[in-house]
């Protein structure tokens, strides 16, 4: 089982937890709209993808807290919630 972080390829977390596109295709629709997921979700870690979007960290905690719902895996409380 995969550990799910920031530093998670976003490739490797669709591999491991198919359940999870939703999600991801829910955060990260511009590489889906610009016909650019196979490129781009294959060499992005999910902070990179964040980081080219340029997510808020409240969003960023959103997409932690839905995979962690959705998925039932420990996420690590870093991600859910930074004080």
């Amino acid at each position: 089982m995969v550990r799910i972080t920031e530093d998670t390829k976003v490739f490797h977390l669709l591999e491991e937890y198919p359940e999870s596109e939703e999600i991801i295709r829910k955060y990260f629709w511009y590489f889906y709209e610009r016909r650019l997921e196979d490129v781009a979700l294959k060499r992005l870690s999910i902070k990179g993808a964040f980081n080219v979007l340029n997510f808020c960290e409240e969003d960023r905690e959103k997409f932690f807290k839905e995979l962690n719902e959705k998925l039932g895996v420990d996420v690590p409380k870093t991600n859910l919630e930074r004080e």
